[in-house]
């Protein structure tokens, strides 16, 4: 015979309700009826495997949809959709794991249980805030780096003087032959890439950052510096140094 345990939500009424001693399960309409809805809630379905989660544990963990680090890969574009942005799609920006959860078909679209960091979500996390800098050299720089990685050293520098003697060094990164043109700033990274197909993956999402995000009514160049071991210059070891060299494949 079916136990009282068998029926929690039965245990919440009045003892008229319950299951009487000398009742069968076949009797014990009450008892079945409920069962349906303790399943759909706490997700006791009794299957010996593939049991789901219930109502209840997903309205527990509900925040978690909105974080970016936690909500599950097939919601990452559902909330670049509250943001009006449109993530771009490729291993490079959502990392394998996403990539390959998203050919999945789960029986539950459950958050992680860890956070998880990929160019994606980092950039869904900080949105808002670069949305406050948008169209300033502050707020393309910080998107920039989203895109190039913690290691990369960037820097913008707007300017319509040509080059001065004592005050510039560089010319076509700090400094410039002639006049410049209107609304003219040139970008300048520093990027440790370990081959040359990583650097043009690279440059060419940086450019298409660049073109997205910059005022449209700007002019800009774009500097891409591989770093190599030279003490005096550079000195952060995979981050502004990178030792060995680039590899050609």
């Amino acid at each position: 015979m079916t136990t009282q345990d068998d029926y929690s939500y039965v245990s919440y009424l009045p003892r008229i309700f319950q299951q009487q001693a000398n009742q069968s399960e076949a009797d014990f309409f009450l008892g079945r009826f409920l069962k349906g809805f303790e399943a759909l809630l706490s997700g006791k379905t009794g299957a010996l495997s593939g049991e789901s989660v219930g109502i209840e544990a997903l309205l527990d963990g509900f925040h978690h949809y909105f974080d970016p680090l936690k909500t599950p890969a097939s919601f990452l574009p559902w909330l670049a959709g509250w943001l009006g942005l449109t993530l771009t799609e490729g291993e490079e920006y959502d990392g394998n794991l996403d990539t390959y959860e998203r050919t999945l078909t789960p029986a539950q679209l459950l958050p992680l249980t860890a956070e998880r960091s990929t160019v994606n979500r980092k950039l869904l996390g900080g949105m808002m805030e670069l949305y406050k800098k948008r169209g300033t050299p502050e707020g393309l720089a910080e998107y920039l780096q989203v895109f190039a990685g913690e290691e990369a050293a960037i820097h913008i520098e707007s300017y319509e003087e040509p080059v001065r003697c004592g005050k510039g060094s560089r010319i076509g990164i700090n400094t410039m032959t002639g006049p410049a043109e209107p609304s003219y700033f040139t970008v300048h990274i520093i990027l440790p890439a370990h081959s040359r197909s990583l650097l043009q993956n690279k440059v060419n999402i940086l450019q298409e950052v660049l073109r997205r995000e910059k005022p449209f009514y700007t002019n800009y160049s774009l500097n891409i510096e591989v770093p190599r071991m030279r003490l005096g210059v550079y000195g952060r070891v995979g981050m502004e140094t990178l030792v060995g060299g680039m590899r050609e494949e």
